[in-house]
Parts: structure tokens; sequence; C-alpha cells
């Protein structure tokens, strides 16, 4: 009698104890509730089913994994809408994805994952100011993690917030010091602020542990031209043209014209001279280059171009410049899950 006593006054403090940890709230669900309870333990391990699988681009695995949580006692948790969001974000479904993921916050508004992966649909759909406030918010929730500072100071960078860039990454490589992609955007960030020396500093850092580090090495060259003005010396630095930033193909296309290496140079900066916010400078640096290649028609077709656009800032150009940032910095971003196309 007295060992079954036990067994039964254990098996209750194992439930209460768990509904302590795992923070179920006695208003969704009643502490004798023991269907509830181990309806929450079968949707924590499918949950990390699907999570993993959904990282590593296993779909269809997390797909059957959800197809067997479809079920009314699972749906009043705040998980299931987040994963039920999660596979719609690898779907690239973005407004129901949001829809779910907002049930979510609703259900449990310190929900981490749920948060960060409503910045990342705004990111993903160009709305990066909205991804900056969102994300905010999950650093309040959960102020020790790396990689949530780092998309946010990806966001402040991309909105041109270069002082906030600076402390989220710096927040960031203060939790994760190896995080070479935090450096890497760091260093972006002294750039646009002329700060030379700093970006050098950083990606001596990237590069005294990786001196591989294709990304580091090419924003190397453009810190080498700017602070030494040698065109050969930089271009030893330049490992991969098609991951340039449109800022490292302008430092690029100079430095193979001053080495009077016209035809890569006008390659590298065509997409430059025809886009809605290149300047006279730009018009009249691309012209010289198909002259000095001896393409007249293409100079005199150029120079008819260059006649029929607007002067001066226009929202376009703006918005133009805009998308090709945000599409570099997509790239950028620390994803959690893969997407599916």
């Amino acid at each position: 009698m007295k060992r079954k006593f036990s067994v039964v006054f254990f098996k209750h403090l194992f439930i209460v104890f768990h509904l302590f940890v795992t923070g179920i709230s006695s208003q969704t669900i009643p502490t004798n509730d023991v269907e509830a309870i181990n309806a929450k333990l079968d949707l924590e391990k499918s949950s990390r089913d699907i999570i993993n699988a959904l990282r590593y681009g296993k779909f269809s695995l997390a797909d059957i994994e959800f197809k067997k949580i479809q079920n009314q006692k699972y749906e009043i948790f705040a998980e299931y809408d987040y994963l039920n969001g999660s596979i719609l974000y690898t779907r690239m479904n973005w407004p129901e994805a949001k829809e779910s993921l907002l049930r979510a916050l609703k259900k449990e508004p310190n929900h981490e994952s749920a948060s960060f992966l409503i910045g990342m649909i705004y990111a993903q759909e160009d709305n990066w100011n909205e991804a900056k406030e969102n994300w905010i918010e999950t650093n309040q929730i959960s102020p020790y993690n790396p990689f949530y500072h780092y998309n946010l100071g990806l966001a402040y960078f991309i909105l041109k917030d270069f002082k906030n860039a600076i402390l989220s990454l710096n927040r960031s490589l203060e939790y994760k010091p190896n995080y070479f992609e935090a450096r890497l955007i760091l260093a972006k960030t002294y750039l646009e602020l002329n700060e030379i020396e700093k970006a050098e500093i950083e990606l001596n850092l990237i590069l005294e542990v990786d001196k591989k580090n294709i990304a580091a090495q090419n924003l190397f060259g453009r810190v080498v031209y700017l602070k030494e003005k040698d065109p050969r010396k930089a271009l030893s630095y330049l490992k991969n043209e098609r991951i340039l930033g449109w800022r490292e193909k302008k430092i690029y296309a100079r430095c193979y014209f001053e080495i009077r290496k016209w035809r890569e140079s006008e390659n590298l900066f065509r997409s430059i001279a025809y886009s809605p916010f290149a300047d006279e400078y730009d018009h009249s640096f691309y012209l010289n280059l198909l002259l000095n290649l001896g393409y007249d028609e293409r100079a005199n077709e150029f120079y008819h171009f260059t006649q029929k656009q607007a002067r001066g800032e226009t929202k376009i150009a703006e918005a133009y410049r805009m998308l090709l940032t945000s599409r570099e910095g997509k790239e950028l971003l620390y994803h959690y899950f893969k997407l599916r196309y």
C-alpha cells in the first residue's frame, strides 16, 4: 500500500513539475489534465523532428511529420502554429506563414522563434524596416542570441542606420567572437562611414583565422584601394566577381581601368552604368571605357541613353538601389530554414 502511494505521489509531482518547466498556463490546461500534458510532450517531439527536417531541406519528411499532428488536441498550443508557419515559410507562402506565426505569438508572446521568423518574412518581402522592428522585439525576448543580433545589425546596415548597425553587430560578436559574417558586415559599415582603418582591423581578424575567406578578401581589396590607391595590389584580393556588391564593383572596375584592362572594367561596370542611380561621373567613366575599347557606336547609343535619364536622385533610382542592397542582404542573412525552390 505504501509503495502504491509513493508511485502515485511521484507521478503527480512529475506532472506539476513539468507544467512549471514547460510553462503551460493553468488557464489553458488544467493541472490534472494528463491527456493535454501528453499531447504537449508529443508535440515537442514532433517539433524537434520537423524543425531538423526543415533545417536540412528534408521537406517531404517535415510534411509527413506535420500531418501526424494535425489534430485538435495539438492546435491549442502556440508551437503548432509556429510549425505550420515554418512549413509555409519554406514554401515561400509569406502571407499565410505570417498569419500562422502571429497566432503563435498571440498564444505565447515570448515565442522567440516565431518572432524571429516573422522578421525573416518581412526581409524576404524587402520590407527591412518592419524586419528591423520585429527583430528588436525578438532580441528583447532572447537578448543573448548572436544570430538575432546579427540579423538586426544587417537590417540596420541596409537601412543606413550605421550607428545602430555597429551596436548590434558588436553585440553579436560579444556572444560569438568568431562570427565572421558579423565582422564582414561590420567592416562594410565602417567603409560606409569612411572609417577605413576600422574596416581593415575587422577584415584582418577574419583573414588571420580564415585566409581563404572569399568575401573578406573581396572586401579587403576595396580597403587596399581606398587606403593605398594601388590598383594591382587591390586586384590581387579579388577572388570572385560574381559575389561582389555594387559598391565593390565600382572599385574594382576602377582598378581594372587604371591598369588598362578596359574590357574587364567594362564587363564589371556595365550594370552600374545602366542603373537608374548612376551619376554623371559613372556615365562619363563608362563612356570613356567604351571609347577606349573602340566601341564608338555603343558609346553613341549609351550617350543618348543618358540624355533620356532623369537627373539627380529620383524615387525610382532610390528604390532600385534599395532592391539591389536588399538582394545582397538576403544572401547574407542568417537563415534558420532552407527554402524549397
